[in-house]
């Protein structure tokens, strides 16, 4: 599979996250689109964006509910493109949205592999595979939750996993889940002891090449201030491929920095 197979696959699947055209994010300019999760959207998409951007650098794909399509469209002809992300534009993003009860929040930043980068080979740790129904054997271990969903059930699953040893001691997990029917995300937690001594990158290379052969595309979300994910990421062949940003309850964006959530008041 190419690098641009990689991209063209995800970008189709974006195309579905947000409701909008094939050429949304290879043309410039702005798409909105309404409000609505479509059948085979991502799993992490649990209800119909409220307000949502994305662009791989070219398009932007927006999804605006009817309520707030006019603040909007009037915002991005002030701020149009990647330059919707920068702070001072969230901020009045943020403002706009107040009033509706909702807030900025999910500022993250994706990754695909690039199968033309290479990667070192990292010597001293031993890496085994496992599949779906050996992955529950990790559950009683709960120091891996970057990596693992700790859940049998459910239509998002852990369904492939690299399980990391150094000197016989368990070091690090790296999990892939089942996002979508093309793209299954990955993530990974190494042990404190184990840090920086190439175990993350190993297990990384390992899972994406195995998830690689099974047909699909593995990828890498992450907030924008995880440096250690995003290095983590690069020196693992990998490459930043787009941005989301979403709007959530503001109720609950409160609760996640301590304030007083007014739904629960």
């Amino acid at each position: 599979m190419t690098r641009n197979d990689i991209w063209r696959i995800a970008m189709e699947q974006s195309c579905v996250d947000f409701n909008c055209p094939a050429e949304t994010f290879t043309s410039p300019g702005v798409y909105i689109s309404p409000s609505v999760l479509l059948p085979g959207a991502k799993k992490c998409y649990h209800r119909p964006m409220f307000c949502g951007f994305a662009t791989y650098g070219d398009g932007l794909a927006v999804m605006a509910h009817d309520s707030i399509r006019e603040p909007v469209e009037a915002f991005l002809r002030r701020q149009p493109g990647f330059r919707a992300f920068d702070a001072p534009q969230i901020i009045a993003l943020d403002r706009l949205l107040m009033p509706y009860g909702k807030a900025v929040c999910f500022l993250a930043e994706f990754f695909l592999p690039d199968p033309e980068k290479s990667v070192a080979p990292c010597p001293g740790v031993e890496i085994r595979l496992l599949e779906e129904e050996d992955i529950p054997s990790l559950y009683g271990d709960k120091r891996f939750p970057m990596a693992l969903s700790y859940q049998k059930d459910g239509d998002k699953r852990d369904v492939l996993a690299a399980v990391g040893y150094v000197d016989g001691q368990l070091a690090g997990v790296a999990g892939a889940s089942n996002d979508c029917d093309t793209m299954w995300q990955l993530g990974i937690d190494v042990l404190p002891a184990f840090r920086r001594r190439g175990v993350a990158g190993a297990l990384t290379k390992t899972l994406s090449d195995a998830v690689l052969r099974r047909g699909k595309i593995p990828y890498f979300c992450t907030a924008w201030s995880n440096i250690a994910s995003k290095s983590n990421a690069l020196r693992s062949g990998y490459r930043t491929a787009w941005v989301e940003l979403g709007a959530i309850d503001r109720g609950d964006a409160l609760s996640m920095i301590g304030e007083p959530n007014p739904k629960q008041a």
